[in-house]
This record gives C-alpha cells, structure tokens and sequence, in this order.
C-alpha cells in the first residue's frame, strides 16, 4: 500500500492523537471537523515497534505467517505469543517483519477509534530516504532516524551517537531536521558533522520530501486487518433504508387494502353471474357459470349442416306470423339433423299449404309429416330444413 502526497499522518503525541500533513504543523484530531477515514494513515511509534529482515527458503512461503514466530523467537524478549507479527516481500527469497505487541495494537486501535480503517506504517519508513543517506529528525526528547529502506527506529537524545556508530554501512550524507542547529549537530559523532546537512523544520517538513510511490510495509495484518465497515456504512445508508422500508410498509398495505377490496368486487361479480345464470337456466346445478352456459349456447351454434337455430328460427317465425289463423303448438330443434320439427294448428290444409309456399320463398324446405283433422281444425306436423 502506498502513501498519496495528501495523506494525512496520525501520531501518538503528549497530547494525544495529532494529524500531521506535508509542511504544517501538527493538529489534535479533537480540533478538526475532516473525516479522518479518507487518506489517513498511523505512523507506528518507531520505539514500540521492532524492523527487520529475514530469507526464506522456496518452501516456507506457504506457511510463513505461522512460522514467523517461530522463526524470530530467539530475537524478541516477550513471549511470542503476545507479539504480533506482519510482514511484505521484498523478492523471492527476503522478507520484511515489522514486530509490536498485541496490546499495543489494541490500543492504538482504541486511539483511533472504530472509524479508523487506514493502514499502519512504521513511523520511521514515513521519513524521506535515499541511498548513502541517513534521515534524522530531532524532537524534544528522542530522535526519529531512518537509515535504510526498511531500517529506522527512534532512540533518545544521547544515545544517537552510539547507534549512528553501530549502523553496518558508513553514510555519505546525514540530513537533521530541528529547530537549533548547533545543539542538533553536536548530538552527532564529531566526524560525522562534516557530512550533516542542518534543515530547520520537523517531521511535518520531513514529510515534503517523502516518496510517495515507494510500497511500505502496512502492520494492519492477521488479528489486526481492517473489517468491512459496517458502522459507517449503516450510517450513511441509515435514512435511505429507512424511507426505503416506509415505503415498502406503505406498498404492503396499500396491496393487502386492494386484495379485500379486489376480494369482494369478485364476491359480488359471483353474485352477479349466478343470478344471471339463473335467469337464463332456473333448474340445474350451478358449478361454473361460464363454462355452463358456453356449452349451452354451443348447442346452438353452427351444426354438421351448417344450420344456425336462431337463423332458421327467424325465417320460421316471420312466415309463421303472417297469417294470424295458425297456432305454433310445438317446437323441435335437431341439431345433428339440421332440422326444426313444428307442430301447428290450421283451420284448413289451405293455410298449410301456403305456409309451405311461405316457407319455400324464404329459403326453406317444409315437408309435411302427418296431419289429422280434429274438429273445426287441422293438426299438421312438418318438418322444416334449409
């Protein structure tokens, strides 16, 4: 993970947790309104946490999260248990570890607070680097020094010449950040002040010149890897889902008042239909109106012959209505016959005759079946087709 040029930096302080930005002054986090959750990162205090590195074979790579105790046991004091250990590769075969304790992870954590999810990044790494170089930044009572990549701690103020005098490689060029240069520069061995560029400025100076592409090493590893942040994710979308879930509330009730409405329109459209029905059938078992009265009025539609009862009915009507003498006693419909049976009364075979002629003038053949003369009147049957 990288540092962007405008990250702010959050540094353990006497007075607490302070923001710390490229070329200003350090601010107590309890004085600004910004969130700190965007583009901040934690500088681990550098005498709390422990740099190294190590090789690792081909064949440890797996497992080397689990091993890496193991592995440094013989190097730390405490137990390895309560140590945390994080680590980053820097080729095949070598690794970086950054080592601090599990409680001191926990309470910076509880510094920072639960909204806090940015890495964290050895405070020493945070200082400007090149190579034959070493960074110092001198503060009121110990000195933040950087002398390699991944190399740098912080040490009080008289012990910096010893530990400048350990380093494995002699520098070309020691740059000191401070506010006195003549105090600042005698804290060096005396060989080496020749070699010391004095810059008035802190670590906020310092910060300026960092490299900002360069791949630190984040602790925020195992145990101590930021979660998903629910918390601030519910409160940004907390109003939103609450009007969403209004809203749903509203639709489920507007839907259920609907189905009981829709419920009894259907109730009495039921109603409707069997009354209806039963105008047009009074007898007879009701099951499903519709498809009761579909096959009823089927049986009049078109038959084999094409002949349509009502049609066939209508032209029987009209010549029967022409003459007021004859009485329509019966009627009978066939429809797989194609026929109308009619039984009338006349009173002659004349008036029967000339319903006949009727008959035929209006597209229709009337054959006469049967007849009988009763009284005053004649019974006739005929058999009427298209």
């Amino acid at each position: 993970m990288t540092a962007s040029e405008n990250s702010g930096v959050l540094r353990l302080g006497a007075q607490g947790v302070q923001l710390w930005r490229a070329g200003q002054e350090a601010v107590s986090i309890e004085e600004i309104s910004e969130d700190l959750t965007v583009n901040c990162i934690f500088a681990v205090p550098a005498d709390r946490a422990r740099l190294t590195q190590i090789k690792v074979r081909s064949d440890e790579h797996r497992h080397l999260k689990q091993s890496l105790p193991f592995m440094l046991e013989d190097e730390v004091i405490d137990p390895v248990e309560s140590m945390h250990f994080s680590c980053a590769a820097l080729d095949e075969n070598h690794y970086v570890v950054a080592l601090a304790s599990h409680t001191e992870m926990t309470s910076w954590l509880e510094h920072l607070g639960d909204r806090f999810e940015g890495p964290f990044f050895h405070e020493a790494l945070l200082l400007p680097w090149q190579h034959g170089e070493v960074c110092i930044v001198v503060e009121a009572q110990s000195v933040l020094l950087r002398w390699d990549q991944y190399q740098g701690a912080r040490v009080e103020l008289d012990l910096l010449a010893p530990v400048i005098d350990t380093l494995p490689t002699s520098p070309n060029t020691v740059i000191v950040y401070g506010s006195d240069q003549s105090s600042d520069l005698r804290l060096l061995p005396e060989y080496w002040r020749g070699r010391a560029q004095w810059r008035l400025g802190d670590f906020g100076t310092a910060l300026m010149l960092v490299d900002s592409t360069k791949v630190l090493l984040d602790m925020r590893q195992g145990a101590f890897a930021p979660s998903l942040p629910f918390k601030r994710w519910w409160q940004k979308w907390k109003p939103l889902t609450i009007a969403l879930l209004i809203a749903i509330a509203l639709q489920v009730l507007t839907d259920v008042a609907q189905y009981w409405r829709l419920k009894e329109s259907n109730v009495a459209l039921r109603s409707a239909i069997e009354t209806s029905y039963r105008q047009a059938n009074p007898k007879g078992s009701l099951v499903d109106a519709e498809k009761q009265l579909d096959r009823q009025i089927a049986e009049y539609s078109v038959g084999v012959r094409g002949l349509m009862f009502t049609a066939i009915l209508d032209r029987v009507g009209r010549a029967i209505a022409v003459s007021r003498e004859l009485t329509l006693s019966s009627i009978n419909y066939s429809e797989s016959a194609g026929e109308l049976r009619l039984d009338l009364l006349a009173p002659s075979y004349d008036e029967i005759e000339a319903l006949r002629e009727r008959f035929a003038s209006a597209g229709l053949e009337a054959i006469l079946e049967t007849s009988a003369q009763r009284g005053a009147q004649v019974r006739a049957r005929l058999r009427v087709t298209l």
